[in-house]
């Protein structure tokens, strides 16, 4: 239907059906209706659409990217991220960090929450963003804190408890770092799990990966008897 009504590749959507797009989520919504109008950016020159089809029937366009204002980047520095781990060199994509609830519904993405605002929650619960995945690493606010390096790493667990109770499906990560929070303090973390967000469908408990290029000498792999002792869980 969008070839057949005159949609060129390279077109840059400004509009759908009169009101802009922010991702492709409100994109597939937008187009599944029998009527869609587009208001195309064709090299500067602003195209307006109108495309007729049946009620569900696929527009036939492939977006270039799933998000359409800006990734919610991330402001944490956590100390075992991957990203800061990599090589110098490499392509620039590989270093974007994001902290986007859309890319956690729509590729899985881990997301902490730090940047989560209420106009967010709405929509996850509008709209039933489902699942999601949360990296949790402590539920000890001055601990979880400290993993993030962000002084909202503390509070923003407070929106994990809000999701669930709105009944979203959430999957859980705890990337343990060794002499940081395992042992006693991965104890706790579970149990903190157990008594404040039992609704959680899954937590994966994953050990820290550590590169040649890791930079923290807080870092660092695990022993074999902490590995023994994180596996009892």
């Amino acid at each position: 239907p969008a070839d057949a009504a005159g949609v060129r590749v390279g077109d840059v959507v400004a509009m759908v059906n009169d009101r802009p797009i922010r991702d492709i989520i409100e994109w597939h919504h937008a187009v599944d209706e029998s009527n869609v109008s587009l208001r195309l950016d064709r090299g500067g020159l602003m195209v307006d659409i109108d495309i007729e089809k049946e009620a569900g029937q696929s527009l036939g366009g492939s977006i270039a990217s799933a998000v359409f204002d800006r990734v919610q980047t991330c402001d944490n520095h956590c100390s075992f991220c991957f990203i800061y781990q990599l090589p110098s060199g490499m392509r620039r994509s590989l270093s974007v960090k994001d902290d986007d609830y859309r890319l956690s519904f729509l590729y899985g993405n881990f997301t902490t929450l730090t940047r989560f605002t209420e106009a967010d929650l709405e929509r996850v619960v509008t709209e039933r963003l489902g699942p999601l995945y949360v990296s949790i690493h402590a539920t000890d606010p001055d601990l979880r804190t400290r993993l993030l390096r962000n002084r909202r790493g503390g509070t923003s667990l407070r929106w994990l408890s809000v999701i669930l109770d709105a009944g979203i499906e959430v999957h859980g990560q705890i990337v343990v770092c060794p002499g940081v929070n395992d042992g006693a303090a991965l104890d706790d973390t579970l149990l903190g799990i157990l008594d404040r967000f039992p609704r959680l469908a899954t937590v994966g408990v994953v050990p820290l990966g550590v590169s040649a290029h890791n930079r923290e000498p807080e870092m660092r792999p695990h022993t074999r008897a902490e590995a023994a002792s994180a596996r009892v869980w």
